[in-house]
């Protein structure tokens, strides 16, 4: 008997020093989980902790650390009690609140960690100015009475929870409600007592649902109230849901995926995010002005329209058609074969064209938004475009891409890293600037811009492909072109312009080009009406025309002369801006401006003086050559006066 009440004894001693109870500097009340270095809070002292709660993520207590990881039964419970709290902080680490823990007081807004994976029965119930909940994205089920008799205005069921219990969010102000893919039932009066007008269902199986019977509503899940609520549901599963027992709604909306139609327009939802729509398809009974919307409701769901998808209106006799702000893709043939269509906005919002995008309009206007970033092969061929503005955004242009227009007015901007084939090519372009950004000029670039009357190729161009400014003989009127130091390579027939009378290359190495047969310059004859102008030195004039293989024969004549490059560097000491009226010279202390010299493209002389800010106005509108005599050197540069 002694040894038996000696192990009794030493069990209840056992048993006690695992329910180790203890109270922080908070007034929360913990207790030790047996076996773990986890605590469970078990109360609070209203009196001497007041209304503000913030439950640490660890306590201390004779000398361990402590996990708080449960907020038991009734740990703050306030029924029936004057003394309530109003706000609660809830540390991660946290994975279970208990039955009534938080029942009866005044709080406004809770986040509930996504540590915590159960709520239990009234957790948060009866909280009259609970607006604003935010639940863990890991809870896995919503328990009954969890938030009962609240005040919540909107709430987002996380994607895991499974199931929706008894009488869970009644009596709150929810108007719309999305019920996840996941959740398989939904108890009686789970949403009874709200003013729902929306509520949106994701699952293609219908979850299970609570219905009215023998007029009593609180047996309904939404409470009986259906007849106000416009129900969204799946493309396709009107049926499954009409079996399952959800009827009785004011309007039954599928469209949570797949398709739908509205205004004639049909909209495919896009996987990710779920409110975003593709348009597809248009049905030409709508006629034939279309104004896209930014946003378009099926059932309850207001989703947004961001892209126009392949040949959505390809071939649809379109005269007009607005773009919204909120799409950013134009996708494969998706405005083309329209014959009356003459005028398109791009909007700012969009950052990518397809190929074929446009093709075979009867354009005459367009406007390309400031955040295209590319534009692809054919986009724009075969219209009727006449003034085109390539924003600083566009880094791609594909081949083909404003092909067979009458574009007279080129503006490109300083993002365009190459030109591809044809982009331009066939157009009336009367002069055009390639920025110092393009990099590469492809194959027929500009080929056949016959009205072309002034070119200035940017100071990075590399390479510029086979006749890229090739021009019809008995059409064409440029008469100078100057190819930058930075050209390397110049394809066959490249410059096969009848009309050049001047040629400046700036580099004191030449260019690879194509003599005879296949003729850079179209032929030797042409050469033989031409003057090259290059850089100085002896070296210089061996390596264009006299050396053996020289490329740059024929010309006539070629002289070294005002393009010639600096005789010392000083491109870190100065500064040229141009201006509409003026140019405006800067440099070093180290160094002095001794005179300049103005010449026209063709190598004559302008006027010479001496100041550093030079009145430009009463020069002609095209391109010159600065040089500036230093002390200690010369510099020569280009300038367009307007």
């Amino acid at each position: 008997m002694k040894k038996a009440l000696l192990i009794l004894i030493t069990l209840c001693v056992a048993t006690i020093g695992y329910s180790q109870t203890f109270t922080d500097s908070n007034f929360i009340e913990y207790t030790v989980i047996p076996s773990t270095t986890n605590v469970e809070i078990t109360d609070y002292d209203y009196a001497n902790g007041g209304a503000t709660v913030n439950i640490p993520a660890t306590v201390d207590y004779n000398s361990a650390t402590y996990n708080v990881t449960e907020i038991g039964d009734e740990a703050f419970l306030a029924f029936g009690s004057t003394e309530k709290i109003t706000s609660i902080v809830i540390p991660d680490g946290v994975t279970s609140i208990g039955s009534r823990a938080f029942q009866a007081n005044l709080l406004a807004s809770v986040t509930i960690p996504d540590s915590v994976t159960q709520l239990s029965n009234l957790s948060f119930g009866e909280n009259p100015l609970l607006a604003n909940v935010v639940l863990s994205n890991n809870l896995i089920s919503i328990a009954q009475f969890s938030f009962i008799s609240c005040s919540l205005i909107n709430v987002a069921i996380p994607d895991n929870v499974t199931t929706i219990g008894l009488n869970a969010f009644r009596n709150n102000q929810l108007t719309s409600v999305t019920i996840p893919n996941n959740v398989a039932s939904i108890a009686a009066g789970a949403f009874f007592g709200n003013p729902l007008t929306c509520v949106v269902s994701e699952s293609t199986i219908p979850p299970t649902v609570g219905i009215t019977v023998g007029g009593n509503t609180n047996l309904d899940s939404f409470g009986g109230s259906r007849s106000n609520i416009d129900l969204s549901i799946p493309t396709g599963t009107a049926t499954a849901y009409a079996t399952a027992q959800w009827t009785g709604f004011n309007s039954v909306a599928e469209g949570l995926s797949g398709t739908f139609v509205v205004g004639n327009i049909t909209y495919q939802i896009n996987a990710n995010p779920n409110n975003e729509v593709t348009v597809t398809d248009y049905n030409t009974a709508g006629g034939t002005v279309v104004n896209i919307p930014a946003t378009v409701t099926s059932g309850c769901t207001d989703f947004s329209v961001t892209e126009i998808g392949n040949s959505a209106f390809n071939n649809k006799g379109l005269t007009s058609i607005s773009i919204p702000d909120s799409v950013t893709t134009i996708g494969d043939n998706a405005i083309r074969n329209n014959n009356n269509l003459t005028s398109v906005i791009i909007p700012d919002s969009v950052i990518s064209i397809g190929n074929i995008a446009f093709v075979n309009n009867g354009m005459t206007n367009l406007v390309i938004g400031n955040n295209v970033a590319t534009i692809g092969d054919y986009a724009f061929r075969f219209n009727s475009i006449t003034s085109v503005t390539i924003p600083d955004s566009v880094t791609n242009i594909g081949q083909r891409a404003f092909e067979s227009n009458a574009i007279s007015n080129l503006v490109i901007g300083n993002g365009l890293i190459g030109i591809g084939d044809y982009v331009f090519g066939y157009n009336d372009i009367t002069s055009v600037t390639i920025p110092d950004s393009v990099l590469t000029i492809g194959d027929n670039a500009f080929v056949s811009n016959d009205e072309m009357t002034n070119l200035v190729i940017g100071n990075s161009v590399t390479s510029i492909g086979e006749f890229a400014f090739a021009m019809n003989p008995s059409l064409a009127q440029l008469t100078s072109v100057t190819i930058p130091s930075s050209v390397t390579s110049i394809g066959d027939y490249a410059f096969s312009i009848a009309t050049l009378t001047d040629v400046f290359s700036e580099s004191t190495t030449p260019p690879i080009i194509t003599t005879g047969t296949n003729d850079t310059f179209g032929s030797t004859s042409n050469r033989g009406t031409i003057h090259l102008h290059i850089p100085g030195g002896t070296a210089v004039m061996d390596a264009y025309v006299n050396d053996s293989g020289a490329l740059w024969t024929g010309f006539n004549p070629v002289t070294q002369d005002a393009l010639g490059v600096s005789d010392f560097e000083l491109s870190n000491d100065i500064t040229v801006i141009t201006t509409t009226d003026a140019i405006n010279i800067t440099h070093s202390n180290s160094i002095r401006l001794e005179n300049y010299t103005i010449y026209s493209i063709t190598g004559a002389k302008v006027t010479t003086g001496k100041e550093i800010n030079i009145d430009t106005r009463f020069l002609a509108g095209g391109i010159y050559i600065l040089k500036l005599d230093f002390n200690k050197g010369t510099v020569t540069k280009k300038f367009v006066a307007n």
